[in-house]
């Protein structure tokens, strides 16, 4: 390990470069919904649809598939390995079921969800191959605690996209033009050559990557079906067009702290292997215990606030006819702040390379989670809000205990 790398890990959070890796998720943050709130603005909620149903099987399948491949390749580049060309081999893996599953979908409910256009499909399969090569990327710069360049891997990502999706629009108002913008956005980041800086040792990785990929797809899978498939499953409840983008954009705008904590969690988990390879785990469960307990008294304060002022917010943003109901707001923010402490504590787990574990709370949750959503009545966006804060505060229960537990 280099001198460069060695005083990074002693200096923990205020190693050169965070504050501008913080600045760069919340470049990305807010240009994603720059992004979305724009196309919304200029084709409708109807016109919209197609585009946040994009947007939610990307969302799904990049978290699913593609952020395990990122923090396998942090915890190993972290610890002194090569990643390239070892690791694009499990990063060309999950692309490509990814580009299976999302471009099966597509096709399956190509009428019904997508206005019979075909671009949606080979849309999600560029997507799925631009952001592989992304996550790869982000991984090695974090592993190689460069972490001014990952702020610039998000600012470069989203700034693409984001002035793609204007003069597309400009140029042709379609929703199939936004879709063209997103493809752009992940393909733009190689510009920056950030293979150049995968200069460790080439060695035999520490923990093999079917067995850390095996059990963190399954957890991602359980948690993203729970976060990401509100708008799928309220279309499939009998929603109209109107109502699946009223839950995309609700579900989309609350989840802020997820999409942020998605983009720097590379930041925290080079800190967390350091504390796992001098096996002071002890002060690991310390830590998953303080976020357990401030992650539940911030779920109760989400839901206050987005019981008050969550309609008042989206209406701001998306206008008025892409407001949620009080409880759907109250609901959706409540279990994306447990969704955001569960997922910061499972990062001790993935320090540890524990995944099965990750995997067993985020299935619980799920399990939980579409269960009420059988069981309880009412309007299809309402049950899908209650569903999902029932399913993340069980999740995080059940981290609790696994996080914890040594």
């Amino acid at each position: 390990m280099s001198r460069a790398v060695i005083e990074a890990d002693r200096r923990g959070f205020r190693a050169p470069g965070t504050s501008f890796m913080v600045a760069g998720g919340l470049v990305g943050a807010v240009g994603a919904y720059a992004f979305q709130a724009y196309g919304a603005r200029a084709l409708g909620d109807s016109a919209f649809a197609p585009i946040s149903l994009l947007w939610t099987v990307f969302f799904i399948l990049a978290t699913v598939l593609l952020v395990p491949v990122e923090q396998y390749v942090t915890r190993e580049v972290a610890s002194g390995r090569k990643a390239i060309p070892s690791d694009l081999k499990a990063a060309g893996a999950m692309a490509t079921v990814g580009s299976v599953l999302g471009g099966g979908f597509v096709l399956l409910t190509l009428d019904r969800f997508f206005a019979g256009s075909w671009h949606y499909a080979l849309q999600i399969l560029l997507l799925m191959v631009g952001y592989a090569l992304l996550f790869v990327g982000k991984g090695v710069l974090a592993g190689r605690r460069r972490f001014a360049d990952v702020g610039w891997v998000l600012i470069v990502e989203t700034v693409v996209r984001l002035v793609a999706g204007v003069v597309t629009i400009q140029l042709v108002a379609s929703a199939e033009s936004l879709g063209w913008a997103m493809v752009l956005g992940g393909f733009s980041v190689l510009g920056m050559r950030w293979w150049r800086h995968d200069t460790g040792q080439r060695q035999a990785p520490a923990t093999t990557a079917p067995v850390f990929l095996g059990g963190y797809v399954g957890g991602t899978a359980s948690s993203q079906v729970l976060l990401g498939g509100a708008p799928i499953a309220v279309a499939a409840l009998g929603a109209d067009p109107a109502l699946v983008s009223v839950v995309f954009v609700t579900f989309t705008l609350y989840r802020a702290p997820l999409t942020l904590i998605f983009a720097l969690q590379g930041r925290i988990l080079p800190y967390l292997v350091g504390l796992a390879g001098d096996d002071d785990r002890h002060r690991l469960g310390r830590i998953a215990q303080m976020v357990v307990i401030g992650g539940a008294g911030l779920a109760v304060l989400g839901g206050l606030v987005g019981w008050i002022a969550g309609p008042e917010v989206v209406a701001l943003l998306f206008g008025e006819e892409f407001a949620p109901s009080s409880t759907v707001a109250m609901f959706t923010a409540a279990g994306v702040m447990a969704a955001a402490a569960a997922q910061i504590a499972g990062q001790v787990l993935v320090a540890e390379a524990r995944t099965s574990r990750l995997s067993a709370a985020w299935f619980g949750g799920l399990l939980v989670g579409m269960v009420a959503l059988l069981l309880l009545g009412g309007e299809p966006d309402v049950r899908v809000a209650m569903a999902f804060a029932i399913g993340e505060v069980i999740a995080l229960i059940l981290m609790a205990g696994l996080a914890v537990r040594r």
